[in-house]
């Protein structure tokens, strides 16, 4: 028993002068090194450790091709950081610049894209169209008008021709602006860049397009007026309406109550505009019943078609609706579209009638009979 007790302390013993051994050595390297960090103390206090380790044990001796310094703390977190090589740009080709600029962009490095342009542009190294345009594109969609710009004189400074041919790049100035919610300043550019170059207004239509989109699903009402305004203006000034159909259909289309009603006002407001519809109302009310279901969608528009005393377009809309209704088996969608026909002094085809009193009778409408192939048998 007494031998156990003395064991026991001897261990007690031996792990104290451990501790205390530690402590005083933390104490010495604290007050020889006051102007340096935590990390440089316990960087020093692990070298020591290992040397030690080596100086007793015959296996780190052996191993005389490591540098300890290397197991420090410091020199592990050194190590561990990335380090960003330079890129020296005159001595890439256009294509190996371009695949550059593509790859930074993929991980959006848009700083580092930005310091290549202006260094580009201070060593006149030319960056090709197939790295402009989807720079521009990218940063114009994120919102970023001082890059979009910063590349646009770039571009006017090393390739004029290239500027001049692509309507100095205004669009996507535009697009930008919009995109950072400064949808005033964006269509007034977007406006201006129509009347000024001709051969791009296939590209300002799309432009047009899906800034209307994007202020129909994204942005406020506020900014929705902002485009109604914009877009009858520019109506009635170039002549050009396609801006003006995209945002009646993308509104008429949407389920947002305030959508829909700024498109029964640009419907009031533009003869044009209920030409077009109507010229298109079959085929706009086959599709969005076929893709969507939305038969909401065309009651609205035989609304509007009745508010404009429009009975021609009314009736064959309300054929479509009729038919869809049958399809999908809708006994009471079909007998109020009746009644409104009877109200109205109207009537519809006697197929689609037939049709109606087949379902009344069946409880189910499939369609006409399948034709079968016969053969007499002898």
């Amino acid at each position: 028993m007494n031998t156990v007790t003395t064991q026991i302390s001897k261990k007690a013993s031996n792990n104290f002068r451990l501790l205390f051994n530690i402590h005083g050595m933390l104490q010495n390297y604290i007050s020889r090194t006051v102007s340096t960090t935590t990390l440089d103390v316990l960087d020093a206090f692990t070298t020591e450790l290992l040397q030690r380790q080596k100086s007793r044990n015959p296996y780190y001796k052996a191993v005389n091709s490591y540098s300890y310094s290397d197991f420090g703390l410091r020199s592990y977190f050194m190590k561990s950081e990335p380090v960003e090589k330079p890129i020296n740009i005159t001595n890439l080709s256009p294509e190996e610049l371009e695949k550059v600029l593509i790859d930074l962009l993929s991980k959006n490095e848009d700083k580092r894209i930005m310091e290549i342009v202006k260094e580009c542009q201070e060593t006149k190294v030319n960056i090709t169209e197939h790295a402009i345009k989807p720079l521009l594109r990218a940063f114009s969609k994120q919102g970023k008008v001082n890059k979009v710009k910063a590349i646009i004189s770039y571009c006017e400074k090393a390739d004029f021709n290239l500027y001049i041919k692509n309507g100095e790049f205004l669009h996507f100035v535009a697009r930008a602006q919009c995109m950072k919610g400064n949808s005033e300043i964006g269509l007034t550019v977007l406006k201006d860049c129509y009347s000024r170059y001709e051969s791009l207004r296939s590209v300002y239509r799309i432009i047009f397009r899906e800034l209307i989109q994007d202020s129909v699903l994204n942005r406020s009402e506020a900014s929705m007026v902002i485009f109604k305004q914009h877009v009858l203006e520019f109506s009635d000034a170039s002549g050009d309406h396609y801006p003006l159909i995209c945002m009646w259909h993308i509104c008429w289309m949407s389920t947002w109550f305030s959508d829909q009603m700024l498109a029964n006002e640009l419907f009031d407001s533009s003869n044009f505009l209920r030409n077009i519809v109507k010229d298109k109302a079959i085929d706009f009310s086959l599709t969005i019943l076929k893709n969507q279901y939305n038969d909401d969608a065309v009651v609205r528009l035989l609304q509007s078609f009745l508010k404009h005393d429009m009975k021609d377009a009314y009736l064959k809309v309300l054929q479509v609706l009729f038919s869809y209704k049958l399809k999908m088996n809708d006994i009471r969608g079909c007998t109020e579209i009746l009644r409104n026909c009877e109200a109205l002094g109207i009537e519809l085809p006697s197929d689609q009638q037939g049709k109606y009193i087949r379902l009344l009778i069946d409880g189910k409408y499939t369609g006409p009979p399948k034709p079968t192939n016969f053969k007499l048998k002898f």
